[in-house]
């Protein structure tokens, strides 16, 4: 491995402000010259519906933004509907932010607001691929807004007074903001070079030991290996990464959240799950790890029509649920559409002995039965192009951790 600086040019950082300039003018007035006096280029977007202001120039005016989003600011202001043009001032500022993108014009971005404010500024955000640095100071920092973050690396900031007026207080945090947001555009990285590549693994309690196997081995040839926890927002960061062109191949032995998707249960990571690795055309090795279950929270929240179903408590706040055969057949077909997409090489590996920790021979959610109907369904709807190897162990043995590996290192070398 070796270890060398990613360091800038010496051109200015040029961050975007976004914002509602019409009910907020002064402050992002202030915000502008913070950052003008870090030596930011400074590139506005105006997201207020109602007006602009005349105390800083404005870069995309509130019609251009919603032009982008494919509507007009004076439909916007005649329908007074606050969720629509929230929604929609997002969506056009999030197409301006791409393009800014492809024009390499954006080393950083920063917003401010309260409720709309705050979700217009995140909605926008999300256009950026990781490592644009991306913060927003926000009256909402404190509360969960995990939903409207998603997996993207953005930085919420407390605003602790309203983003409504200049203070003592506000002052001291916009001006902090700004160096923030310009002292993370302008950091130099320390990057440690694999000369094999960088793999994405999906890991969970019920498969650890395996997946701990696995990026030992991997680490010993020089892969660097990226473990995601696959309860929801893991496999969803895995797959926006993967779109990202983070990875150079994929290690999916977990995963549980196509399962979670399907009934309904708590870490699902939406229907895109297992999709990006075929689009982007990645090396892939795909285990049904923890299909056999669904995780719920505590006992008492687990549906009505799942209470006569096999349940097992994992932890206080866990609860989990034993996969049927009606769902396993489902679940088989559905993995084998989403593979099929893949132009890139792909293995999916059955662990005849489990597909868990608990799924193994004398555990309580062990079912043969049950597994071969998932393997059946997998092998019945695949692709000739993809390989299907049955290895006679549990998931979370090392021996399978073995094979797993090395059937994805002659991938990779192929």
């Amino acid at each position: 491995m070796d270890v060398e600086p990613i360091t800038h040019n010496s051109k200015n950082r040029q961050i975007v402000m976004i914002g509602c300039f019409d009910t907020k003018g002064e402050d992002f007035s202030y915000l502008y010259t913070s950052l003008g006096q870090k030596g930011a280029e400074i590139v506005s977007i105006n997201t207020g519906v109602f007006g602009s202001t005349e105390l800083f120039p404005i870069t995309y005016e509130a019609d251009v933004v919603a032009e982008a989003a494919g509507t007009e600011i004076s439909i916007l202001r005649e329908q007074k509907d606050r969720g629509v043009a929230i929604e929609k001032m997002g969506e056009g500022a999030a197409m301006i932010i791409a393009e800014l993108l492809s024009e390499n014009r954006i080393d950083g971005i920063i917003g401010m607001g309260g409720g709309g404010g705050t979700f217009i500024a995140l909605k926008a955000m999300k256009a950026l691929p990781f490592g644009i640095p991306k913060l927003c100071l926000s009256t909402l920092a404190t509360k969960d807004l995990s939903t409207h973050i998603g997996s993207k690396d953005i930085t919420l900031m407390p605003s602790v007074v309203d983003v409504a007026g200049l203070n003592s207080i506000s002052r001291v945090l916009i001006s902090q903001a700004a160096g923030a947001i310009c002292a993370m555009a302008d950091t130099d990285i320390t990057e440690v070079k694999h000369s094999a590549g960088s793999i994405a693994v999906s890991v969970f309690g019920n498969t650890t030991l395996c997946v701990d196997k696995c990026s030992e081995l991997l680490k010993s040839q020089g892969y660097e290996v990226m473990a995601f926890h696959s309860v929801g927002v893991g496999g969803m960061t895995m797959e926006a990464l993967a779109r990202d062109n983070c990875f150079d191949a994929i290690l999916d032995i977990t995963t549980t959240e196509l399962a979670d998707e399907l009934c309904g249960g708590i870490c699902s990571a939406g229907p895109e799950r297992l999709t990006a690795g075929s689009q982007k055309g990645l090396p892939q090795v795909v285990v049904p790890g923890c299909l056999d279950m669904v995780n719920f929270g505590a006992l008492d929240t687990v549906p009505k029509k799942y209470k006569n179903r096999q349940l097992y408590s994992w932890a206080p706040d866990v609860t989990l649920m034993r996969t049927n055969k009606e769902e396993n057949k489902i679940l088989g077909e559905l993995i084998a559409e989403k593979l099929n997409m893949s132009s890139a090489p792909v293995a999916i590996l059955l662990p005849l002995g489990g597909l868990s920790k608990i799924g193994g021979i004398d555990e309580v959610f062990y079912n043969p039965e049950i597994d071969r109907v998932l393997f059946d369904a997998i092998k019945n709807n695949v692709n000739p192009s993809i390989s299907v190897i049955e290895v006679p162990e549990n998931i979370n043995t090392i021996a399978f951790a073995n094979k797993a590996t090395g059937v994805l290192l002659d991938i990779i070398k192929k």
